[in-house]
């Protein structure tokens, strides 16, 4: 007696497509997820609550745009898979608000950083300021109380106000305005450091952060579309020459549309080129 053949499995365009519409939901959740998580706590305008927004958006971005690209791979599959097909043409309109977003995120995020590193050294700053205004008051004293005064103006000097001073007001003026001085100078030369080497390090992952941005706006920007089928301005700003990406569902926006006059600018360049 001949054995039996098992039985193949075969999957379905229509599964297929309902495969790929979940899963892209999914990735669409693990974003919001990411990105409201990192909303919190809410310090608006802050260069820390700045930076960790754009850091959470460059790193998840990827996910709706493989979530977009599956729902559009499952309306290809599939044109009456639901509901992907009825959100389909909402997508890709959001897709050209995202492009937007992430534009906007390149100088959000290059202020954010700047603003942060300055925070840093306005501490280091401040210290100067306050060891300055300390070493006037000292240069002023003429008297033990105003030496006492100008003492305790001196950062962590404060309890050296309430001891005898152990020599006359001149001689601690004169070596303590050395010292002042000294330590000025010192924190003069740490700080210019210090901006030295965070600007330098600040460059190149400002560029990165920026190319990351502008690749996602491309990305978002390539997949927008308007309500009739037709590429976006963003869309064609960024691709000007693939004026014919119109999806053909045959339905609502099936028909052909003509395409746009020719711009000018075209055979301006051609000029250009040719000269």
């Amino acid at each position: 007696m001949a054995a039996k053949e098992p039985d193949i499995w075969i999957v379905s365009p229509s599964q297929i497509a309902d495969s790929l519409q979940w899963l892209s939901f999914s990735l669409i959740l693990v974003f919001l997820a990411q990105v409201i998580s990192s909303l919190f706590p809410i310090a608006q305008l802050q260069p820390e609550w700045m930076v960790r927004i754009s850091n959470s958006l460059r790193g998840t971005a990827s996910l709706p745009i493989m979530a977009l690209a599956m729902i559009m791979l499952a309306n290809m599959i599939d044109k009456k898979v639901m509901p992907s097909s009825m959100h389909l043409q909402l997508f890709r309109r959001i897709a050209s608000l995202a492009a937007i977003g992430f534009l906007l995120l390149i100088p959000l995020q290059t202020y954010g950083a700047v603003v942060g590193i300055n925070s840093q050294l306005q501490q280091g700053r401040a210290q100067l300021n306050k060891l300055g205004s300390a070493a006037e008051l000292v240069q002023k004293a003429s008297n033990e109380p105003q030496l006492r005064e100008a003492i305790r103006a001196i950062p962590g000097a404060e309890e050296l106000a309430n001891r005898p001073l152990g020599a006359d007001v001149n001689t601690i003026k004169t070596a303590l305005l050395d010292r002042l001085i000294q330590s000025k100078n010192s924190l003069q030369n740490q700080l210019n450091e210090e901006a030295g080497k965070a600007r330098q390090n600040l460059i190149l992952p400002l560029i990165r952060d920026a190319a990351i941005a502008l690749s996602y706006a491309i990305g978002f920007a390539s997949m927008g579309y308007n309500k009739l089928g037709k590429p976006t301005p963003l869309r064609r700003f960024f691709k000007p020459h693939n004026l014919q990406l119109i999806k053909e569902s045959g339905g609502s926006y099936g028909s052909s549309i003509p395409p746009p006059p020719p711009r000018l600018y075209i055979g301006w360049l051609k000029r250009w080129i040719s000269f």
